[in-house]
């Protein structure tokens, strides 16, 4: 139960604040109240929508990757489950640790988004130095460079 309304604002995704705010702006240029108390207790559900949903569209390698049509499930030739897209075809906007992410197609499910397990530099590091123990990793390199090839934690939730 929320008990004020600083506590409610505090609830809300900064997009649902702006919506509230904006939708009472009617009721305060007219001068009238609001059809809604902001003192009086509220009770809200606050559930954790998916914000991302993707299809693992194939197994494959570099070829696919490049062909940027989603993320490629490099499971195979790593030996641990991953999956992996381009920075530029989407892995810029994958999104941060705390997250819920729904993947269909190959390795479907839905998953927690952990941190970054590792960030490998392709001339470097060998295949042996991905992170093993995760239900699923997803790797892009960050900002289109090779040197800073980031793997991010995937808990299976679904």
């Amino acid at each position: 139960m929320v008990r004020s309304w600083h506590a409610l604002f505090l609830r809300f995704a900064p997009r649902q604040l702006a919506a509230l705010v904006l939708s009472l702006v009617p009721w305060l240029l007219a001068g009238a109240v609001p059809p809604f108390s902001l003192s009086a207790p509220v009770h809200y559900v606050v559930s954790a929508p998916v914000v991302f949903a993707r299809s693992v569209w194939t197994v494959g390698w570099q070829k696919e990757i490049d062909e940027c049509r989603g993320p490629v499930d490099l499971s195979a030739r790593y030996g641990v489950p991953v999956i992996a897209e381009h920075w530029s075809c989407g892995g810029a906007h994958f999104p941060r640790e705390g997250s819920t992410i729904t993947l269909s197609g190959e390795l479907g499910g839905t998953f927690r988004v952990g941190p970054v397990a590792a960030e490998l530099n392709v001339a470097t590091d060998r295949v042996s130095a991905i992170p093993h123990g995760f239900d699923l990793l997803y790797q892009t390199c960050r900002n289109g460079s090779s040197a800073t090839m980031s793997f991010t934690e995937l808990t299976r939730i679904r």
